[in-house]
């Protein structure tokens, strides 16, 4: 448990309820605020640091995505908690709120009637979760990250060499600094190498070094990162694009511990620990021929994936926030309430992210130049979110054939123009839905198909794992490709 003071908000007009959450909270070593309706409360968060906010909707005016909305808005970085069961909560008390609405916003649910004791415990969890989350450097409270955070700072202590999985832009390099500095190795260096960045002979002379006269151009001795990282870390980016010459070299270092300059007749032990990294599906890899095998089973001694950021669009207003306040020149940063309209974050939110975190900070770094004293509205986010597409980006030197990166951009164009379809197939559900809950009640004897009872119940495995898909999947009996395929299916 951190040993800072933590700041929790609550929400209720329930006089009990807000003694019961003050009560919780007192062991966790957090101060408390209560509040006793929404409005005031949304004039009073902007004014202060908040870690947590607990919300009673009995009684609001509001739809609960509404008041969920208000306050994210106000509080981006905040753990968001909802206080619903038969005494604390709404007509839309409903797994479809908790998997579809809460997920949305960042937020989760506990129950109102909760004992003091275990009320306690779950906030300290939630603690704990967060303070994972810091050490390995990231901004969100997904469960998504959660659990990535848990098994990074599992894998971290030990020697174990880690694959990092995960689409360019979810902070692959971020993570294996992560596991650098929270394993015993951090006192030593950490060095990264893009793998793609380099023909298959430099890359061979960066990886492992060379003797004078090796090649053209040597004309002195050099070390490779092998020897020259000595007791460190070494990160390998986009592994999946070296050759079978360097695959069959690095294999050798890293079942002898000794590595070979280009060049050179004998070996030289080397004290190292890796951590390589992929956007690429190495296991399809390896069955084409493309990727050696027992090379992949070095690697993926521990198999890291990061979430898109489309698979955590809880944690975008927080990674708004903070990127703001990196992009910000002066001391006192913008908050991104001042920045951001309702409509506006709603929009971000519901944005599909194809470049991930790394486009977040594109669109952060644009707004402030193109809206730089106005708020960011529903329609200027559009103005921001189409005036890159990937199709349109200028090909850079890679080391790699020009074949292959044509195809690679034919594919990125029909990758973004089948999300921008799935979107469009979202929106126009998330119209029908509206529409056929405006409508008559349906009839007593209707009886749900086979699609809808599916739907329904992968709703409600979501909400029983609280958003982890993993766990989710294991409850389904499925694999975890077939859930991913399954929400993005019934637009969840």
């Amino acid at each position: 448990m951190p040993e800072k003071s933590h700041q929790f908000f609550s929400i209720t007009a329930d006089r009990a309820l807000a003694e019961r959450w003050r009560a919780a909270v007192a062991p966790l070593g957090g101060t408390h605020v209560a509040c006793d309706g929404l409005m005031t409360a949304l004039r009073r968060l902007p004014e202060q640091r908040v870690d947590f906010v607990l919300v009673d909707p009995t009684g609001a005016d509001l739809s609960i995505e509404a008041v969920l909305q208000k306050i994210r808005h106000r509080a981006p970085g905040a753990e968001l908690v909802l206080a619903m069961d038969g005494s604390h909560g709404t007509p839309e008390d409903t797994s479809r709120v908790d998997s579809v609405i809460l997920e949305r916003w960042g937020a989760s649910r506990l129950p109102g009637d909760l004992p003091t004791r275990e009320l306690s415990a779950r906030l300290g969890a939630m603690l704990t979760d967060r303070a994972h989350v810091a050490r390995c450097g990231w901004v969100g409270l997904s469960g998504a990250l959660r659990a990535a955070s848990d098994l990074l700072l599992a894998a971290a202590p030990s020697d174990a060499t880690v694959l990092i999985e995960g689409e360019s832009g979810t902070g692959k390099e971020l993570a294996a600094r992560a596991v650098h500095q929270n394993s015993p190795r951090v006192g030593h260096q950490f060095m990264a190498l893009n793998c793609s960045a380099f023909t298959e002979t430099i890359l061979e002379s960066e990886l492992f070094g060379h003797e004078k006269g090796a090649f053209t151009d040597a004309f002195g001795r050099k070390k490779g990162v092998f020897e020259a990282v000595e007791g460190g870390t070494i990160f390998l980016d986009e592994i999946g694009e070296t050759s079978p010459g360097v695959q069959s070299r690095l294999l050798r270092v890293l079942e002898e511990r000794q590595v070979r300059r280009v060049g050179a007749t004998e070996s030289i032990p080397v004290d190292f620990r890796i951590v390589a990294a992929t956007n690429r599906n190495l296991v399809e890899a390896v069955s084409e021929g493309r990727f050696r095998r027992d090379l992949y089973f070095r690697l993926a001694v521990v198999q890291l994936t990061l979430p898109a950021l489309r698979d955590r669009r809880g944690d975008v207003p927080s990674l708004l926030e903070h990127h703001i306040k990196t992009a910000s020149q002066s001391s006192a940063a913008v908050r991104l309430l001042d920045r951001v309209t309702g409509d506006g974050l709603a929009r971000l939110i519901d944005y599909d992210w194809p470049g991930n975190i790394r486009e977040l900070r594109n669109f952060v770094e644009r707004a402030n130049v193109r809206f730089p004293d106005i708020a960011i509205s529903h329609e200027q986010v559009g103005e921001l979110l189409t005036s890159v597409r990937p199709a349109m980006l200028l090909p850079v030197v890679t080391g790699r054939r020009t074949d292959t990166v044509e195809r690679e951009m034919i594919f990125a164009a029909l990758s973004e123009l089948k999300r921008d379809l799935d979107y469009l197939k979202r929106t126009v559900s998330r119209l029908a839905d509206h529409a056929a809950g405006a409508a008559a009640p349906q009839r007593e004897n209707q009886f749900p198909s086979m699609r809808e009872t599916e739907r329904e119940r992968v709703i409600e495995a979501l909400r029983r794992s609280n958003g982890n898909r993993s766990k989710a999947a294991r409850l389904l009996g499925i694999g975890e490709r077939t859930l991913y395929r399954k929400i993005r299916e019934y637009g969840l």
